[in-house]
C-alpha cells in the first residue's frame, strides 16, 4: 500500500472525514430543539413517518392529502394513513390511501374493507374519523376533485383511543434516494378529544414527530421523516430522506457508523487504470476505530490498483503492510474482506473470481480487543485531478455486506448511521465536487464511485 494513501486514510481517521453533513439527522434534532411546548421528543419507528398525538382520549382526526404517484416500491410501503388506536383492541381504526390512485381502505377493530372512492394522481382528498363513544366508527372520504364521498359507520367495542395518528408508510429498509423527496402533504388536519377539546395537531395534548430509521432508533439511519408543522399546526410533509453527506479531500463512496464492525466485504470488477498514478483511483474498504485526534490505529485496510497485475492488491493492518498474491486483470471480478475475530486478529481475504485465485491473510490488529466503529468502502483520489470531460466511473461497488460485533448483518445501509463521502476541491461543501458516488442500488449493496465532470 503506497505511503500516500495511508497519509490519506490516516488523515480521514483523524478528522477530515468527521461529519459534515447535510440531510435530514440534523434537521430531526434542530426540529425537535425548537419544538413547541406541546411537542414531545421524536419517536423512531421501522415503518411510521408523520405525526402522533398522546396524553388525551381523541374521538376525532382528520386531514387532507393530495394523491401522488408511486415513489416507493409497493413492497416497501408508500400509502397515508389516518388511525385512532388505543385500548379495546390492538387493531386500530385507519383509512389508508395508496400512492398512484385506486381504492381507499379502511378498517376498524370489527371490519376492514375498501370505499367506492378510488381517486388518480392528483386528486386532493379529505380523509376523517369519528368516534361517537357509543359504539359506532364514522369513516369518511371525500373526493374533492371528484366531488365524491362515502361514509362507513361501524359497529366497534367500548373503546378508549389514546392516540391519533397521520403518518405515511416507509420501510426502513428501504434504499435512500439521491435528493430527499416528498412522498406525501397533510394539510389542514384536525384532531377533537372526549371531552371536545378542538385542535390542530399541536394542540392541548403532546404531540410527537415520528421518524424512520433503520434501527428503528436513534442510532440509525433516518430514512423517512416529517416536514416541521405550519398552517397554525394543520400541514406538514412527509419526506424520504437522502443520506447525509460527508465532505473531504481523499474519499468518495461511503461509510457506516454508530456500531462496532467486525465484518466487511464487496465485489469489484478491476478496471483500466484512468487516473496518473499520483492521483490514485485506487479502490479501499476499510475497518477503522475513532479514537481522538491523537489517535495512529488501529486499522484494518485492502487496497485495489486499478489496472491490474502483480502487486495491485494489498493489505494494511495496524502496523504491517503487504501485497497479495492474487493477481488480477482489468475485467477480473475480485471479492475482498476484512475479518476480526475480536480475539486480537485480522483476517484479509483477496479472491479472484475470474481466474479462481485466492489467499487470507492473519495479522495481529494492532492493539487489546479494539473496537473498529467504522466501516468504509471508497475510491481514493489525490491531488489536483484534472477534469474529465464527462463524468467517468472509477469502480462499482458491488455486493456489499457488513456484519456488527455483534452479530447484525447488513449492507451499506445496515442497521446503522450512514453517510455519503464525497471528495471536493478542497475538503468543504461549498466547493467543486471532485468524484462522488452514486445512489445506492440492490438493497444498499451496489454503488458507483465518478471522477465528475466540473
Amino acid at each position: 500500500m503506497s505511503r500516500l494513501v495511508r497519509r490519506m486514510l490516516t488523515t480521514a481517521a483523524l478528522g477530515a472525514l468527521a461529519l459534515t453533513t447535510v440531510g435530514s439527522v440534523g434537521g430531526a434534532a434542530s426540529a425537535a430543539a425548537g419544538a413547541p411546548r406541546s411537542m414531545g421528543p421524536p419517536e423512531y419507528s421501522s415503518a411510521w413517518v408523520g405525526y402522533g398525538t398522546s396524553g388525551r382520549w381523541f374521538r376525532y382526526v382528520s386531514t387532507t392529502v393530495t394523491v401522488p404517484p408511486q415513489v416507493v416500491p409497493p413492497s416497501h410501503g408508500g400509502s397515508a394513513t389516518v388511525w385512532l388506536n388505543g385500548i379495546g383492541s390492538v387493531v386500530p381504526t385507519q383509512i389508508t390511501v395508496a400512492p398512484g390512485g385506486g381504492p381507499v381502505s379502511w378498517g376498524d377493530p370489527g371490519r376492514s374493507g375498501t370505499f367506492r372512492i378510488s381517486p388518480r394522481i392528483g386528486d386532493r382528498l379529505t380523509l376523517s374519523i369519528y368516534y361517537d363513544q357509543h359504539g359506532h366508527d364514522y369513516l369518511t372520504a371525500t373526493d374533492i376533485t371528484r366531488h365524491t364521498t362515502q361514509t362507513v359507520r361501524t359497529n366497534v367495542p367500548k373503546m378508549t383511543y389514546l392516540h391519533a395518528r397521520l403518518f405515511a408508510w416507509v420501510y426502513n429498509d428501504v434504499t435512500p434516494p439521491l435528493a430527499d423527496t416528498p412522498l406525501w402533504q397533510f394539510t389542514n388536519s384536525r384532531v377533537t378529544t372526549y371531552s371536545g377539546d378542538h385542535g390542530t395537531i399541536v394542540g392541548p395534548w403532546t404531540t410527537s414527530k415520528t421518524i424512520v430509521s433503520t434501527a428503528s432508533t436513534a442510532s440509525g439511519t433516518v430514512i423517512a421523516s416529517p416536514s416541521g408543522l405550519s398552517n397554525g399546526g394543520q400541514d406538514f410533509t412527509a419526506w424520504l430522506r437522502a443520506l447525509p453527506s460527508s465532505y473531504n479531500i481523499a474519499l468518495a463512496g461511503y461509510q457506516a457508523h454508530g456500531r462496532s464492525f467486525r465484518f466487511i466485504s464487496t465485489t469489484l470488477t478491476v478496471p483500466p487504470r484512468v487516473l496518473s498514478k499520483d492521483h490514485l483511483g485506487d479502490a479501499v474498504i476499510g475497518l477503522h476505530t475513532s479514537c481522538g485526534s491523537q489517535c495512529q490505529g488501529p486499522f484494518a485496510v485492502i487496497e485495489v490498483l486499478p489496472g491490474g497485475g502483480p502487486g495491485s492488491v494489498q493489505y494494511q493492518g495496524f502496523l504491517t503492510p503487504g501485497n497479495f498474491l492474487v493477481s488480477p486483470r482489468v475485467g477480473d471480478r475480485l471479492v475482498i474482506s476484512i475479518y476480526y475475530d475480536q480475539r486480537g486478529r485480522d483476517y484479509f481475504t483477496a479472491t479472484d473470481l475470474t481466474q479462481h485465485t485466492t489467499q487470507t491473510v492473519r495479522l495481529e490488529a494492532g492493539g487489546i480487543n479494539p473496537v473498529f466503529d467504522w466501516a468504509r468502502l471508497s475510491a481514493v483520489v489525490g491531488g489536483t485531478v484534472p477534469q474529465p470531460a464527462a463524468d467517468t466511473r472509477l469502480w462499482q461497488f458491488t455486493g456489499s455486506h457488513l456484519t456488527t460485533y455483534d452479530g447484525v448483518h447488513g449492507t451499506i445501509t445496515g442497521p446503522w448511521q450512514t453517510s455519503t463521502l464525497i471528495r471536493t476541491s478542497d475538503g468543504t461543501s461549498t466547493s467543486t465536487v471532485v468524484a462522488s458516488p452514486s445512489g445506492l442500488s440492490n438493497g444498499g449493496q451496489d454503488f458507483g464511485v465518478w471522477l465528475r465532470h466540473r
